[in-house]
């Protein structure tokens, strides 16, 4: 039940840590680029974006589990927590793009979109599979 108030929190305080100072080392795949291609990333726009995305991501989990408090619906908990997260990140595609002016191989471009697509149908498939399992299997003990 506050299982939405906890990763909230967490991704609270993860994201507080990042600024601009300690970006290179926080963000993944920075440190490993080389230095011509670290110009042309804006790092004060990432942090800003990334700084949106989980905060809104934190927001939408805390409103969740604040609405299961009153309406207990488990399986509407779980859609909604599943669809949360996999569609939180989505913006982090479009909106990162804006600030990196790299030219991107086309096998990287395409894991990109593979992992768009992933996000967006992960999130769906998963959510129908937790709107079709009978209740009690969701909530027993045995998993």
């Amino acid at each position: 039940m506050y299982a939405g108030f906890i990763i909230a929190f967490i991704l609270c305080f993860f994201t507080s840590l990042l600024n601009e100072e300690n970006a290179g080392s926080l963000l993944s795949g920075y440190n490993t680029m080389s230095d011509e291609r670290k110009k042309n990333v804006d790092f004060k726009g990432i942090v800003k974006i990334h700084k949106i995305v989980f905060y809104s991501i934190s927001a939408y989990l805390v409103v969740i589990s604040l609405i299961n408090l009153f309406v207990d619906n488990l399986k509407f908990m779980f859609i909604a927590m599943t669809l949360g997260l996999s569609w939180g990140f989505i913006p982090l595609f479009f909106l990162g793009s804006n600030h990196d002016k790299n030219v991107y191989k086309p096998w990287e471009l395409w894991f990109q979109r593979f992992m768009f697509a992933f996000l967006f149908l992960g999130g769906l498939i998963v959510s129908y599979f937790i709107f079709i399992t009978p209740l009690n299997e969701l909530t027993s003990n045995n998993l």
